[in-house]
């Protein structure tokens, strides 16, 4: 284990211990028993008995709003250790915890290659490779969603499910056109060949009105039904390749985005100041100062994104995911300031001829308020704090250790 690991784990076991602290305590004082105990080599006298500490703290104030990927995740690491075996079910019943994760994949997804679609037009080209990826993860966890469903014993979930793969049919020749056929097991299946996709083909299938918000609609219900608020997030900065949704594809890169979002809020800080300066007697707009300014914030703003989007912290992710569709809401104002922005939410500067042009009032309509700059600098400010090490928060580190090397892999999930 490095040292950047052992850190962070070790910051993961004293958050841990500072929010569920009594239940950490329990849960250790029993693995610790277990350990030397003859009585059961699970650690308890009955499956029932761990099986109720697990409901608890699943359903603890604490972890019940956790990500469901996490939550998952704890879930099978607390049977692993202590060996419970669900012998009330069917081996081959899909759990409501594993359905939302399900639900929550596909969403996502299909949130991710709906906005990809409308940020499309009719006319243009095709980016063959980004729709690819975009349509093979739309795909994949849509099938494994089905999978899931399909094996439910929640009668409502399976309702829906049905409703689902219905609605998948009646859009069967569009998403055909897209490249996507549906199998009779209800399946999708993405062509090897996608060279003669369209835009048209694209935003008919999954734009507005088109199969991706009847998934979003069906998989947020599903999502609900098994305990999950039915939300879910357009991946603006790259869409997931992985399934299951895990942080296994992701970087620790918590230094470097300390880094990154300190620059970025300085300079947005400078580019509102430049900006609220102007149209005083002693400060006119001049392009070679406006465009150095407007320059540090695009470069650092881009950093951030691009560094936050690999983040091991599905709530960094999130935030450049809503900074980055922020950028395309705000698209308008920062062209008239000479900015522009990309169907990716990234930025970069007109040419020379547009912003020897731009005047003080085409400036401060874009920043003279904060605008989009001030966006930057509040999701600065988030990735900031959650990036934060354990030890400027005052955790006590002899606690932290101990509990980062008995139970390191269970608590640091929970954490």
């Amino acid at each position: 284990m490095t040292v950047g690991s052992m850190a962070r784990l070790q910051m993961n076991m004293a958050q841990a211990q500072t929010k569920y602290g009594s239940q950490l305590d329990s849960l250790y004082s029993t693995y610790n028993w277990t350990k030397n105990s003859a009585i059961n080599k699970y650690g308890f006298k009955n499956n029932a008995t761990a099986s109720k500490t697990l409901d608890e703290l699943l359903n603890s104030s604490a972890l019940k709003n956790k990500d469901d990927n996490f939550r998952a995740q704890f879930s099978d690491l607390y049977k692993s250790i202590f060996g419970i075996a669900d012998d009330s079910k069917d081996e081959d019943v899909a759990s409501a915890q594993s359905i939302k994760a399900a639900s929550a994949s596909a969403g996502n997804a299909a949130e991710s290659i709906k906005a990809f679609a409308d940020s499309m037009k009719y006319g243009d080209e095709v980016d063959v490779d980004t729709y690819k990826k975009y349509a093979q993860s739309f795909v994949d966890s849509y099938n494994a969603m089905v999978d899931k469903v399909g094996n439910s014993d929640n009668q409502a979930v399976l309702q829906k499910g049905v409703l689902m793969v219905n609605t998948g049919k009646v859009y069967s020749s569009t998403l055909k056109r897209a490249g996507i056929t549906m199998g009779a097991d209800n399946k999708l299946t993405l062509s090897d060949d996608l060279s003669k996709v369209s835009a048209v083909n694209i935003k008919s299938a999954f734009g507005s009105l088109g199969f991706s918000e009847k998934v979003i609609q069906k998989a947020g219900q599903i999502n609900e039904l098994t305990g999950g608020n039915g939300v879910f997030y357009a991946s603006g900065a790259r869409p997931s390749t992985s399934v299951s949704g895990s942080d296994s594809d992701y970087t620790d890169n918590a230094g470097t985005l300390k880094e990154l979002s300190a620059k970025m809020k300085e300079t947005a800080n400078n580019v509102v100041s430049y900006a609220k300066g102007l149209g005083t007697e002693d400060k006119t707009y001049n392009a070679e100062d406006y465009t150095k300014v407007a320059k540090d914030f695009v470069d650092s703003y881009n950093k951030f994104i691009d560094e936050a989007s690999k983040s091991d912290k599905m709530s960094v992710r999130n935030r450049a995911t809503t900074l980055s569709n922020g950028a395309q809401a705000y698209k308008y104002s920062l062209q008239r300031a000479g900015i522009n922005v990309d169907k990716y939410g990234r930025l970069s500067l007109a040419d020379e001829n547009k912003l020897n042009q731009l005047t003080d009032k085409d400036v401060k309509y874009s920043f003279g308020s904060g605008g989009f700059a001030q966006k930057a600098i509040d999701k600065a400010d988030q990735v900031n704090s959650l990036v934060s090490s354990a030890s400027a928060l005052g955790y006590n580190y002899n606690k932290t250790t101990n509990y980062a090397y008995n139970l390191g892999a269970l608590f640091a999930v929970y954490a």
